[in-house]
């Protein structure tokens, strides 16, 4: 059965630290294609990000080039808020004979009581977490321990440390600072060209 790492998130804006956890899953075997799945209204940000298609076009401008990665829309061209329990139900019908595996952070997996129908979701697809420097590595192997008894497969990687965040790329645009090494060249030419992050209203690209 193909193994299909699934990359999530709000993408706001995508970045070379999200580039470098496809890039380790891919190269410890873990997986032999990463989706990337930027999210189009999620519960816990509702209002909060910039607009969806922005965002689509930055991941897909990200993944030019990269082997065994692409960008999948299925929760860009979903209406209302977007589940995972439902984005996972929806690409098991699309890609029959694929295993679905979540790239997750430590923190993701802290959280992952929070998510909707949670005990659905943790049969649907397989958890790769992602450590990084710096994380308690007996805490978060304690708390996989306790989703495994209830019939997750968690697996880890260690990810190295990821010095770049998305809150960091918005704040040093609106500082007027330059993006090189924190974000692909493409993907900064578009946040310049697009006028992103700066004070004042957005419109989505036509």
């Amino acid at each position: 059965m193909r193994k299909i790492g699934l990359l999530g998130g709000s993408f706001d804006p995508v970045h070379n630290g999200h580039l470098a956890l496809a890039r380790a899953a891919l190269a410890g075997g873990e997986v032999e294609h990463v989706l990337f799945l930027p999210t189009g209204n999620p519960p816990h940000k509702p209002g909060m990000l910039e607009g969806k298609m922005h965002r689509l076009r930055m991941v897909e401008l990200a993944v030019q080039g990269e082997e065994r990665m692409s960008v999948c829309r299925e929760e860009i061209d979903r209406d209302g808020v977007i589940y995972t329990v439902d984005t996972l139900g929806s690409l098991r019908k699309k890609m029959p004979g694929c295993r679905f595996v979540y790239l997750v952070g430590a923190d993701t997996l802290r959280a992952l009581a929070t998510w909707r129908r949670i005990e659905e979701v943790i049969h649907l697809c397989d958890f790769l977490v992602m450590m990084r420097e710096g994380e308690t590595r007996g805490d978060v192997h304690a708390l996989a321990e306790r989703w495994q008894a209830r019939g997750a497969h968690i697996g880890f990687l260690a990810a190295g440390k990821m010095d770049v965040s998305s809150t960091q790329i918005r704040r040093r645009v609106a500082l007027g600072l330059p993006l090189e090494g924190l974000v692909p060249p493409a993907v900064a030419r578009y946040i310049a060209g697009q006028g992103l992050y700066r004070s004042g209203k957005r419109e989505e690209p036509s």
